[in-house]
């Protein structure tokens, strides 16, 4: 049987999934489109004869409620506006659209609500591809009698051959999808590598294919047309004012390369034009959100195999460090660590912590000396079985004697439903479903939405001030988005002359710490919000006295001076890059001296603690 004969028996056309205002969205303008920008464009696209349009779900359900909008809101707008156009949502397994698992109770409440208020198809995947971690959420979307499509993150390495991806397949079609998802996050499916795949997949699992790219490569035009000729039977695109760079591939480019060939899509150009030119004023005023980085082709990317956000995240921490003239150190440090880890896939929030480390190793000088929570949680098995065992030693030297589950992680989780019904409830406010989801995967934004309705309009100023505006969410948690900073400052009533201050708010552990930075490279302190900042420490460092391997915030001093402390114990915490990373001693004996206190922050190379 030939490939155009496979693909005539999956579907009489080819089909194509719009991915503008989630994606496109996401990718290109950090999620900035609001409910008013897209419910209009997307009526104009209902009838086009798209196969979904992905527009919930992912990193848009937190920069909607960090704008102040209401997603589920937004989603009951969506579908009454695109009734002839099924509407599509994009899960992270466990994760749901936030940065962490969730008990099954959440996940079943999530994926109900999301089918009552208007999707249709939900598109499941896990950073890992831990079918584990899919199990849940497939279930529920199967029991809501909707359209369930598993993905796979497509990823490159030894590990990573047919034989697996037929398998993990295999088991995706057992659990009761529909489609099966090629999902290259990282825009490294070549066509040859396309053409392999989705052969093996259409002739052992007998489901349709679909191919989702990015063109941050380049590659992503040409692996579709090799994967349509090898039997995929929808592919996913964006209009073209949000298409290409870190997007999909333009939609009239792809309806019209196949337009009157064996694989015509049906959809009529002329349809596409009113929404394309809309589409083009508002990113026109968009322009200050359109990440540079993601709008454009990255040839890096072919030659270090690693996508171009997470390269983009270790130019910045390098940086950062002053140490730009280490990233091909780094850089073989990534497939270093990711070996040792046992071959994830590069896709978030994975990635983020695989950069990290690679950079702390080489900045620090000896690997492993500085870990973040993170990788503890990783290599405990918290995040879901990778593809490989994690190396044994690398685990020890992290964990120490601890074990790693091998149970689903979610099953260590007690239910949290009903309490955060009760704790809506208890706010005063109506414990509806929109608002306990709301409040479970990110409570400050979902705090801040309801003040803001229950706030009087008249009290409301034109224009908030800019100490309260709310940063759009980090790279790290809307799988493959821009960065943000994600820190807010403000300017000091009275700054030293000839410096530069700035204050602003770090919150960890429920506690607040108002942190000022001054002067070119001069020291910073911070203290709990509307205490004094922390003294410096006045005696001078001891010689090898251990340090901090990059700018943070000290979280904890875990030791005091005259503590005995073994090799590998952690005699400092710091919070930095969005991470907390243990400070550990590679020498045994006593403390002799600290030199921080807990919430201060620190400088790359300060002393820390002394040991001997």
């Amino acid at each position: 049987m030939t490939a155009a004969q496979r693909r005539a028996k999956q579907a009489p056309r080819l089909q194509l999934t719009d991915t503008t205002f989630r994606d496109g969205n996401q990718t290109l303008l950090g999620g900035r489109l609001d409910t008013e920008e897209i419910v209009p464009i997307a009526a104009l696209m209902d009838g086009v004869g798209f196969h979904a349009m992905e527009a919930f779900g992912g990193a848009t359900f937190e920069a909607q409620l960090t704008q102040g909008q209401d997603p589920w809101d937004y989603l009951r707008r969506l579908n009454d506006a695109t009734p002839q156009t099924p509407i599509q949502a994009l899960i992270r397994g466990q994760n749901l659209v936030a940065h962490h698992n969730f008990p099954d109770d959440v996940v079943e409440l999530f994926v109900a609500h999301a089918a009552r208020t208007g999707v249709d198809v939900f598109r499941i995947f896990d950073p890992l591809n831990d079918l584990r971690n899919m199990e849940v959420a497939i279930a529920a979307a199967k029991k809501a009698k909707r359209v369930v499509q598993g993905a796979l993150c497509y990823a490159i390495s030894p590990a990573h051959d047919l034989k697996l991806w037929c398998s993990l397949a295999l088991g995706l079609a057992e659990m009761g999808c529909d489609q099966i998802v090629i999902k290259d996050t990282s825009g490294l499916l070549s066509p040859q590598a396309a053409w392999e795949l989705v052969t093996a997949l259409v002739e052992q699992i007998k489901l349709p294919v679909f191919i989702h790219s990015h063109c941050s490569s380049g590659m992503a035009p040409m692996a579709y047309m090799a994967g349509v000729e090898a039997g995929a039977a929808a592919l996913d695109t964006a209009l073209s004012p949000l298409a290409w760079g870190a997007s999909q591939p333009a939609t009239e480019s792809v309806v019209a390369a196949l337009g009157g060939g064996d694989y015509d899509t049906g959809i009529d150009l002329e349809l596409l034009t009113e929404p394309r030119l809309r589409l083009a004023q508002v990113k026109e005023a968009h322009a200050g959100d359109l990440n540079p980085v993601a709008d454009r082709v990255d040839a890096d990317i072919l030659r270090f195999q690693v996508p171009g956000l997470m390269l983009d995240d270790v130019y910045r921490q390098l940086e950062e460090h002053h140490a730009g003239e280490k990233l091909a150190e780094v850089l073989a440090e990534i497939g270093r660590v990711r070996e040792e880890l046992g071959w994830p896939p590069l896709v978030s929030p994975i990635r983020g912590v695989i950069g990290t480390q690679a950079v702390n190793n080489i900045i620090s000088g000896s690997r492993y000396t500085a870990v973040t929570q993170e990788l503890k949680d990783y290599l405990q098995g918290l995040y879901g079985r990778p593809p490989v065992p994690a190396d044994p030693e690398i685990r020890r030297l992290v964990l120490g004697r601890e074990e790693p589950i091998t149970l689903r992680p979610a099953d260590l989780l007690e239910p949290m439903v009903e309490k955060a019904r009760a704790q809506v409830k208890k706010s005063g406010a109506e414990p509806t479903d929109d608002r306990v989801l709301n409040q479970l995967l990110f409570p400050k934004q979902a705090a801040a939405l309801d003040g803001k309705r229950r706030k009087p309009k008249a009290a409301e100023p034109e224009e908030a001030p800019a100490a309260e505006a709310t940063p759009p969410p980090s790279a790290a948690a809307a799988a493959d988005t821009s960065p943000s900073s994600g820190e807010e400052t403000s300017e000091s009533s009275s700054p030293p002359p000839g410096s530069a201050v700035s204050e602003f708010d770090v919150e960890v552990e429920g506690q607040v710490f108002r942190v000022r930075v001054s002067g070119a490279g001069g020291g910073a302190a911070a203290a709990p919000a509307g205490g004094q900042p922390a003294a410096p420490a006045a005696a001078p460092p001891a010689a090898g006295a251990i340090t901090a391997p990059m700018q943070g915030l000290i979280v904890k001093i875990p030791v005091s001076v005259g503590d005995e402390v073994k090799l590998g114990d952690v005699v400092a915490v710091l919070e930095a890059m969005k991470m907390q990373n243990d400070i550990t001693t590679s020498v045994a004996g006593k403390v002799q001296a600290v030199y921080v206190k807990e919430g201060e922050v620190v400088s790359p190379n300060q002393a820390l603690v002394a040991v001997s």
